[in-house]
């Protein structure tokens, strides 16, 4: 086999380093778009549904929406306890949790607790207090690619829930906390509205949370 030597007119050397260079910016651009995902809307929810083909085969057809949440005192402080290495309280210690769907969306705030969040009493969605997923919550979380808000300056938390896992028609808010049994004064991670949707019991449903903190 015979070597070549291309002219210089053809410039070989500026080409490689351009290419090198735009190979870079476009992984710089990247990294910022999913940082900058993650600190605005940083609430991804991913329904999963069957559809039928023509021929009759089944697959599952993935639904996204975004959204963004508000992380509360509470949490504040939790992230605070964290940051110093100290030891949260047992009622505010989000690093094991669960994530608790609503059907009711109201107008969240900084104070609120489980009493604003579970509007009247009937708003948690029966079965939808599930404990994270296993491994969250977890930085830079390139294991799921439904994660688009993930980063390497972003603190991820996710839940899986099965098709049998509970059903409802009108979802529209969703909350993280501590405790399987929650009371009215159990103290929220954070708290988020989803634009109403309706989980059958035929579908699937992920959803992941993801705090990123830059330039306080």
């Amino acid at each position: 086999m015979g070597f070549f030597e291309l002219p210089e007119s053809w410039g070989i050397d500026n080409r490689i380093q351009e290419n090198k260079v735009n190979s870079f910016e476009g992984w710089v651009y990247k990294q910022r778009y999913k940082s900058e995902q993650a600190r605005a809307d940083n609430v991804i929810r991913v329904l999963s549904f069957p559809e039928f083909s023509p021929s009759g085969k089944q697959e599952m057809i993935k639904e996204f929406d975004y959204t963004h949440n508000l992380v509360t005192n509470d949490g504040e402080i939790f992230y605070a306890k964290q940051g110093a290495g100290e030891t949260p309280s047992a009622n505010e210690d989000f690093s094991t949790g669960f994530f608790d769907m609503g059907t009711t969306a109201y107008t969240e705030a900084e104070t609120d607790t489980y009493n604003e969040y579970d509007v009247s009493g009937t708003s948690s969605i029966s079965g939808s207090i599930q404990a994270f997923t296993s491994g969250y919550p977890k930085t830079n979380d390139t294991g799921d690619a439904d994660n688009t808000g993930d980063a390497a300056d972003a603190v991820s938390y996710a839940v899986n829930y099965s098709a049998a896992a509970w059903n409802d028609t009108d979802v529209e808010q969703g909350a993280i906390h501590d405790i399987a049994t929650p009371v009215s004064t159990t103290k929220l991670l954070c708290v988020f509205s989803f634009t109403s949707f309706a989980k059958t019991s035929s579908d699937t449903l992920k959803v992941f949370v993801n705090h990123a903190f830059e330039n306080q």
